[in-house]
Order: structure tokens, then sequence, then C-alpha cells
């Protein structure tokens, strides 16, 4: 068979690991950039037993750009879950999914995998939605199904499945063995209390559960017990005070599979309710928030401010979820990419905490998504904001942006990446100056996919001039695979 449908253009997997010692440098890289820029993503390796090859099914592959003595180098390597080396022994697919029935957008492989002997108390998920450091660590992380896989953040060789992995709750799916757990695909960790929040969400009660490890390896839960329905909380916020998570009413629930229909689901008749929690009191009890606004929806988050008695969390807003769901869509007709389905807008809902209500603001017309901050800054009273933007398109959005906001002011700058064929413009990430640069001193790097030439720029901007270009390129002579997140760990 060929790459799959779904899977070509700027998502054509990049099927081979590569080592590339000394990449070709076009400009002047900043002096004293001494540290590891880590994506992750979804990669086809093999045909799958049902021909599902989603998002959730395909293997992740980890790409480290790595700065050292003045030189980059790069490599990329398959994260060995379970599933992979499960399948790299067996030489074939051992999975097939309850969605898998499906021959158009309802197949997601999120249904439960038919167990049989092959594949018994082995975690269906695979670790390929985003790479973090933590603890001297890179962490391949997921959505759902497979829990965090330690990585070497030099060689990208796999270590294995965390240490602390058994104290997390199970996910969408129960656990299939020791060591099995959810922990989200979006932590925040706060360098001051060295605390790494995350959530995972599941379609039975409780709906979320938030988690804090500690770099001594222990996991404090709080189970949201009042929650009130299956929302899929993929992101949250943190504050110096609080951990925030939201029910907005984009759902997942397996049992809408044996209806006939998509697991996900776009409710609008459901409220929002937002939950905050006291980070200083895990087991106290949790604030409930009432949305005052029409259901939308923000499935990345860029950070939040506590002003005035208020928590104002930041991030891209979508009018309705960036995935097919059948109370949009009919049955019949392929998975269509993210900025196809949705449109978006930087804003924020702002939480009242004494009267309980949120509100929400559109702060711009033009599309946005991808947020980052100055990650020093997750955790505290923060300015800067970084993001793809693009503009509306008749079927949807085209991101070929970067833009920088100062949260505060609404002034905005920014640089497009122009080109006369279409190029896939992934996640940046902010580099401080020094690791004690004032916040927003420093670089952008932003992968850009030349696709069509098969090549790939990973452009280095001033963070505080982007209008000006980038002041260097890391060339690399081909394609990287798509990779919708990933993070810098500073080697100072």
């Amino acid at each position: 068979m060929g790459v799959p449908a779904n899977q070509r253009g700027p998502y054509r997997p990049m099927r081979f690991e590569a080592t590339i010692e000394d990449c070709i440098v076009e400009g002047e890289l900043p002096d004293g950039l001494e540290g590891g820029f880590y994506r992750n993503g979804p990669t086809w390796r093999r045909p799958n037993k049902q021909g599902l090859e989603t998002v959730y099914t395909i293997d992740g592959m980890v790409q480290g750009l790595v700065f050292r003595d003045g030189k980059v180098e790069f490599r990329n390597r398959w994260v060995r879950t379970p599933k992979f080396v499960a399948e790299e022994r067996a030489g074939r697919s051992l999975f097939s999914y309850a969605d898998g029935k499906f021959d158009d957008w309802r197949a997601w492989g999120l249904g439960d995998a038919i167990r049989d002997e092959h594949n018994a108390g082995i975690p269906q998920g695979t670790a390929n939605i985003n790479a973090m450091p933590f603890n001297g660590e890179v962490l391949a992380l997921s959505e759902q199904g497979c829990p965090p896989i330690a990585l070497d953040p030099i060689t990208l060789e796999t270590k294995g499945i965390v240490p602390w992995s058994s104290q997390l709750s199970d996910g969408l799916f129960e656990k299939v063995c020791f060591g099995d757990g959810a922990f989200g695909p979006h932590p925040k960790w706060d360098d001051v209390k060295e605390e790494l929040w995350s959530c995972t969400y599941r379609d039975r009660k409780p709906f979320i559960s938030v988690h804090c490890v500690t770099l001594d390896g222990v996991v404090r839960t709080k189970h949201l017990d009042d929650g009130p329905y299956c929302a899929i909380a993929h992101d949250m916020w943190i504050t110096e005070n609080y951990a925030i998570v939201a029910f907005a009413p984009f759902l997942q629930d397996r049992a809408r599979i044996a209806q006939g229909r998509g697991i996900y689901g776009w409710d609008t008749s459901l409220p929002t309710v937002i939950a905050v929690i006291r980070r200083d009191d895990i087991d106290g009890p949790v604030q409930w928030i009432e949305a005052d606004f029409e259901p939308e929806y923000i499935m990345h988050t860029l950070s939040a401010n506590e002003i005035d008695g208020k928590i104002v969390l930041d991030g891209p807003i979508f009018n309705s979820p960036p995935f097919k769901t059948d109370e949009v869509f009919p049955p019949g007709g392929p998975f269509v990419p993210f900025w196809q389905v949705g449109t978006t807008c930087i804003g924020r809902w702002v939480l009242d905490l004494e009267k309980g209500r949120a509100t929400s603001e559109h702060l711009s017309d033009t599309p946005a998504e991808l947020p980052k901050i100055d990650e020093r800054f997750w955790g505290k009273p923060y300015e800067w904001g970084f993001y793809t933007a693009g503009e509306r398109v008749k079927d949807g959005m085209r991101m070929n942006t970067v833009m920088r906001r100062n949260v505060h002011t609404g002034k905005e700058d920014s640089y497009t990446i122009k080109h006369d064929r279409p190029v896939g413009v992934y996640e940046s990430v902010f580099v401080p100056r020094t690791p004690d640069a004032p916040e927003g001193d420093g670089y952008l790097i932003t992968p850009v996919s030349y696709f069509n030439e098969r090549h790939t720029d990973f452009m280095v901007f001033n963070a505080d001039d982007l209008p000006s270009g980038p002041v260097a390129k890391v060339v690399l002579p081909f394609a990287v695979g798509w990779t919708p997140h990933g993070h810098w760990m500073d080697f100072h």
C-alpha cells in the first residue's frame, strides 16, 4: 500500500531514523545557545490490521535539534512504547479497535482495543503528541492509552516508562498492566515550586483527574468528582496559586461508537464550567465557575494571570472543536485537517472568583493556534505570548505566520513565511537569551517544512524583532515529519 491518504503533504511521515552531527546553518547562530529543541509526532510505520492510520494508532517519533558548542545536531528516533516493541518483535500490527469498523472520519482508534493473546497486557496507546523535558530526561507524552515514556536528551534512545507512572490514574481506557496510567499531553512545569502539573480525562466518573508530580517522583492527584460530563481536557492552566481545568462541551465517549457514531461529540446544550483548584491544598474543595458565554473551545492554553481577584485564562478560542463530530457532519467522508474544520482567534476567559462567573473576550480576528510562552513563567505573572497565526480562507485557515503579543497591551508583531508553494509552519518554541534573562528576552525557533521540495528549515528569530526575519536557519536535507508539539531543554 502507499502512504495513507490522510498523511500526505505536511503530514507525510518521516519513516526513517536519521542522525546529522553537524547541520548546515545559514546566517549566524546566537552566542550561548546551548540546549535541545525536542518535538514529537505521529508517524506511520506499518499498515494497521484494520487500515486505521490515525493520530492515535500510529507510532511516535521524537526529533531533537541540539545546540552545543556553536554547532547543531539533529536526531530523530522512534518512541519505543510497549506497543511499538511488541509489534517490532512480531513484524506486524497487533491491534484492532472498536471504531475500526468505520471507513470514514469516525474511525479514530479511540475505541477499546480488541484483545487477544498477542496484545494482552499491552497499553494500546502511542506516545506521539508532545516531547517535554523533566528531571533531566525528555518525556514522550500521549493523548490517551500510554503512560509517559522517558528518553535520553542526547541520543533520544527510549529509557522506558517513567517510574512514577503507577501512581497515575487511568485515562479513557482502564489500566491493563502495572505502570499503565494517563498523564495528558500538555503538562505545566513550575520551576520555583518544582511541580509538574497535568490532567487526564475519561468517559466515566470522575471525568477528569489532575496530577501534580515532584522531582522525587511523588504524584498527588485530585479527582474532580463533581465534574458534570465527559469533557476533553487536552490542556490546562496554572497560576501561582491555582490549577485550572475547563469542562467545555467537546466530548469523548466510547458509548457513542456502539451507536454508530464517532467518539467525539459537540453538545452545545451543556454548560461550560471551570474547575479552580488551590495548588497549596490539592485535597481541598474545588471552586466551580459557570460561564456566561455560548459554547466555545480552547484546545491549547497560552497561560494565565491573577489580576484583582480574577483569573485571566488566555488562549486561542475555537468557535467549535477542530474535529468532525456527527452533530455537525454526516457519516461518510475522510478525516479533514484541523485548520479546515474550525476557526479560531486569540482570546481569554476571565474568571470572577467572588461572583463564581466567567466571561469570554475575543481579542483579534486573526486566526491563531499553537500558543507558546517563555516557559520559565508558567505559574507566574506573564506578559508575552507567541503563536502560529495566519489568514482565513475558503476552507478554514492558512497558518503561515509567527506572532508575538503583549497580553496586557494587545500590541502584536509578526513575520510571515512566504513561498510560492505551500509549506508547513509548525509550532515554535521560546528560548531565553540567558537563564536569568527578563521574560521574553531571547529567541523563537520555528520549524518550517518545505514538503514539496523535501527539505526543512528551523528558523531562529530574535523574539523581540520578528518582523526583521530569522537571524539564522538550520537547514535539513529532508522534510521532517509532522510534529504537533515540543519544548526546549536548556543545558545551562
